[in-house]
C-alpha cells in the first residue's frame, strides 16, 4: 500500500501549483517588512515600536525578514493595532497567523462599517498558517485591520504576517492532510500500522509522558512533533481512554514555544491542591515537564482544570533550574508517610538520579541521589520512575523500583532500560545492589512510565513503554512513526533465588479477543513443522505451553510467509528464549535493524509457557508468566500472516496452544463481530 502522503502528493501539488500560477493576482495589502508601522495606530505596549526581526524569534512560516509580534514585554502585556483604511477589492483577505488560540482575546478581525464582520485567533504554535476570509460580499466597502492582545498567561501573545488580497483562498497543507486523512478509507489502515497499540495519527511520537487517571480516563501523553515524521518540536500529543484499549484523540497539550520544547515529564492530581492552583471542589491536574531551549534544561509546570482539556503554564515558570544542558524527565508523585512531592530526576550527561520534596509543587528541595550504578560507560542515564510493588507469594510485604533508561549500549543494542530493586524511605533510595537488570531484553521497549493516581480499590501499577530504539527509530512507517507497547502490569517475584521485576498483560486487552483456535497434547517430532493453517493473521494473542523434551530448540514462527518469518524459540540447553527477526520483512532500512535477541530463561517442571502479541509490526514476548519479557518490531509484507509451530533435533510436546484474533481497536468491522467462537485445528505437518 502506497503511503498516505505519496497519495495526497498529486492533490497537494496541483494546490501549490493554483496558487503559485495565482500569485500575479495578488494584492499584498500589509507585508510588515519595513522597521516602522508605517501610518497604524498603536495601542499599548505589546507590539512594540515596529515589527519585530524573525530572526530573534522561534517562529517558523513567516514571509521576507520581519512580522507582527506581541511578545514586547512578554505575554502579560497588552496592546492593539489599527491598520489604515483600505478598499476590499477581491473575494479573499488572506494572511498567515500564529501564536495564542483565546478567541476575542489574541488575534485578527477585519472591520467594517465600525464592526467586527470577520475574526480570526492563533493556533497555539509557532508555526504560522495561512487563514483565509471570503470577503466576497463586502466587495468595495471601506475597511481596517485590527490586531489584539489582550490575553495573559499561556500563548498570551499573537503573531501575523504578509496580508493579502487574493481570488485564491489558501489552504494549509496539513490541513489538507489531516482532514482528508481523517475522511479517508487509509485511516489506520496503511502497511505497518498497528491495530490494538497506541499511534500517533500523524507524524511523530516518542516517549510516554504525563500518565495519570482521572474521573474515569486514563491520559496518556506522549512526545510528539506535531510538523514532521522526525524528531523535532516536542510538544505534549494527548490522548484518553476509558479501557487501556481504546484510545480518543485530544488536540495537543503543551506546545513548544519560542524555542522551548517540551520534553519529557509526569502529570498529577493535586487533590489537596497544594500548589493553589485549583481548589478542593476542583483539583488541579498538573504537568511537571522539562522545558528544552536556550542551551539548557529546566523544570515547569502547567495546570489543567478541566480533566486534561485545557493547559495553562505557570507564570513563574521554571520551578527547578540548575543551570544544566542535560537535566531532565522529572517524575513525580505524592509519599503518603511524609506527606510531600517527590520528584525523582535525572542529571543525564553526568548519569545521577535526583530526589526532591516540595510541600506544593512549586518549591522544591534536594533531598537525595542516586548513581551512578552500572552505567559509567554508557552514554546517558534519563527517564527516571520510581514506585512500590507487591511481591507475590508475600503475606503484604513489598519494595521498592527504580527504573531509568539509556541511550545506548543496551543488552540487545541501542538503547534500552534497567531497574534496580530496594527500598524508598521519603528521602533516599537504597538499592539491594548496584548491579542492575534489564526491563526487556528486545531492542524496541523504552522509557516506560507508570501511571499515578490509579484507584486503590484496582491496587495495579501499571505502565507503557515507547516501542522503538534510537539507534533505528527511523522506521519505514508512514503517515506516522512509532508505537506505544501495550500496557503491562506489574509486580515482583522470587525468579532463581532472587527479586525480579514480573509484567503481564493487563487484563482489559481480554475484551479484544475474537476467533480462538485451541490445541492440545500434540507432538512435534524433530525438525518438523506444524502450520496451523486455519489461521492467518497478523492480530493475535497467543498462550502456549510446551512441555521439554530432547529438541535443542522449539517455538513457534509468526507473519510468515514464502520468505520472512519472526521466530520465537527457546533452546533448553542454554537456557534461553529469543525472538529472531532477521529475516522478518523490510530489515534493509537500518544495519542494526536485523538480528537475534535473546533473554536467560529457566525451565520449571519441564515446561515453559509464553504469551505472545503479535500486531502488524511488532512481537511482544511474555515468558513463564512475565519473568522475561522480549519486545521487537518487525515490517512484514501483508502476505506474511502465518503461524507454524516447529521442533529442531529433537522432539517437543505441545501441552497447549491459545490463539485469538485481536480486533482492532481503530475499526468495528463486521469480520470483528463474529468473535468468541472456538476453532479446532486441522494441521498439516511439514518434514
Amino acid at each position: 500500500m502506497r503511503s498516505l502522503l505519496s497519495l495526497l502528493a498529486p492533490a497537494l501539488f496541483l494546490l501549490i501549483t493554483c496558487c503559485q500560477s495565482a500569485l500575479s493576482a495578488d494584492r499584498p495589502l500589509f507585508d510588515f517588512e519595513e522597521d516602522h508601522f508605517n501610518g497604524w495606530t498603536v495601542l499599548g505596549t505589546a507590539f512594540g515600536e515596529k515589527p519585530v526581526d524573525g530572526e530573534s524569534l522561534s517562529v517558523e512560516g513567516y514571509k521576507g525578514r520581519r512580522f507582527l509580534n506581541s511578545f514586547h514585554g512578554e505575554d502579560p502585556a497588552h496592546g492593539e493595532l489599527i491598520s489604515p483604511e483600505f478598499v476590499i477589492s477581491d473575494q479573499f483577505i488572506v494572511f498567515l497567523i500564529s501564536g495564542g488560540r483565546h478567541p476575542g482575546k489574541t488575534g485578527a478581525e477585519l472591520i467594517v462599517d465600525g464592526e467586527a464582520v470577520r475574526s480570526a485567533t492563533g493556533n497555539h504554535s509557532g508555526v504560522m498558517e495561512w487563514k483565509t476570509w471570503d470577503v466576497e460580499e463586502l466587495n468595495g466597502k471601506k475597511a481596517k485591520l485590527r490586531i489584539f492582545d489582550q490575553a495573559v498567561g499561556d500563548w498570551g501573545h499573537i503573531n501575523l504576517d504578509h496580508v493579502l488580497l487574493t481570488s485564491q483562498p489558501r489552504i494549509n497543507p496539513g490541513q489538507v492532510r489531516i482532514d482528508k486523512y481523517r475522511r479517508s478509507p487509509w485511516y489506520y489502515r496503511e502497511q505497518f500500522r498497528p491495530q490494538f497499540h497506541f499511534t500517533p495519527e500523524l507524524n511523530w511520537m516518542n516517549d510516554p509522558n504525563g500518565l495519570v487517571y482521572h474521573d474515569g480516563e486514563y491520559h496518556l501523553f506522549y512526545q510528539h512533533n506535531p510538523h514532521g515524521n522526525k524528531w523535532g518540536h516536542m510538544s505534549w500529543g494527548h490522548a484518553v481512554s476509558r479501557d487501556l484499549c481504546h484510545w480518543e484523540h485530544l488536540p495537543i497539550a503543551l506546545h513548544e514555544e519560542y524555542g522551548t520544547m517540551i520534553f519529557s515529564g509526569s502529570a498529577v492530581v493535586d487533590s489537596k491542591n497544594t500548589s493553589g492552583f485549583g481548589t478542593l471542589e476542583n483539583p488541579p491536574m498538573v504537568a511537571i515537564y522539562t522545558g528544552n531551549g536556550h542551551g539548557k534544561q529546566t523544570q515547569d509546570l502547567a495546570y489543567s482544570l478541566d480533566n486534561g482539556r485545557h493547559w495553562t503554564k505557570y507564570s513563574e515558570n521554571p520551578v527547578l533550574d540548575l543551570d544544566e544542558a542535560h537535566f531532565r524527565d522529572p517524575k513525580v508523585f505524592w509519599h503518603t508517610p511524609s506527606k510531600r512531592w517527590i520528584m525523582v530526576v535525572s542529571l543525564a550527561a553526568k548519569k545521577i538520579i535526583q530526589f526532591y520534596g516540595s510541600p506544593n509543587l512549586k518549591d522544591w528541595t534536594l533531598l537525595s541521589e542516586f548513581g551512578p550504578a552500572g552505567v559509567d560507560t554508557k552514554p546517558n542515564w534519563e527517564c527516571p520512575d520510581v514506585f512500590e510493588l507487591p511481591i507475590e507469594g508475600s503475606d503484604g510485604e513489598t519494595r521498592w523500583i527504580l527504573e531509568a533508561d539509556i541511550g545506548g549500549g543496551s543488552i540487545a543494542g541501542g538503547s534500552g532500560g534497567e531497574y534496580f530493586i530496594g527500598e524508598f524511605d521519603g528521602t533516599t533510595f537504597h538499592a539491594d545492589t548496584q548491579d542492575s537488570q534489564w526491563v526487556d531484553y528486545g531492542r524496541d521497549f523504552y522509557a516506560p512510565i507508570s501511571w499515578d493516581n490509579i484507584p486503590e480499590e484496582d491496587g495495579r501499577r501499571i505502565w507503557i513503554g515507547w516501542m522503538n530504539n534510537w539507534e533505528t527509530a527511523l522506521v519505514p512507517t508512514s503517515p506516522w512513526r512509532s508505537s506505544m507497547s501495550i500496557p503491562r502490569a506489574l509486580s515482583l517475584r522470587e525468579v532463581d533465588g532472587s527479586l525480579r521485576l514480573i509484567q503481564r498483560p493487563v487484563r482489559e486487552l481480554q475484551k479484544l479477543r475474537g476467533q480462538e483456535l485451541e490445541l492440545t497434547d500434540v507432538r512435534i517430532d524433530g525438525n518438523q513443522a506444524v502450520p496451523l493453517g486455519s489461521l492467518n493473521s497478523r492480530q493475535l494473542e497467543i498462550i502456549a505451553e510446551f512441555e521439554v523434551s530432547d529438541a535443542e530448540e522449539f517455538g513457534l514462527r509468526v507473519c510468515e510467509g514464502p520468505d520472512e518469518r519472526t521466530v520465537i524459540g527457546v533452546r533448553p540447553g542454554s537456557s534461553e528464549v529469543f525472538v529472531d527477526r532477521t529475516v522478518s520483512g523490510d530489515v534493509n532500512f537500518h544495519l542494526a535493524f536485523p538480528g537475534r535477541h535473546a533473554a536467560p530463561l529457566s525451565v520449571k517442571n519441564g515446561r515453559v509457557q509464553l504469551h505472545i502479541f503479535v500486531d502488524t509490526s511488532s512481537v511482544e514476548v511474555f515468558a513463564n508468566n512475565g519473568a522475561i519479557t522480549i519486545t521487537d518490531r518487525i515490517f512484514p509484507s501483508e502476505a506474511s500472516d502465518g503461524v507454524t509451530l516447529y521442533s529442531k533435533d529433537g522432539a517437543t510436546r505441545l501441552v497447549s496452544l491459545q490463539v485469538w484474533e485481536l480486533n482492532s481497536i481503530w475499526h468495528n468491522t463486521e469480520e470483528q463481530k463474529r468473535s468468541g467462537s472456538v476453532r479446532q485445528s486441522s494441521i498439516d505437518r511439514e518434514e
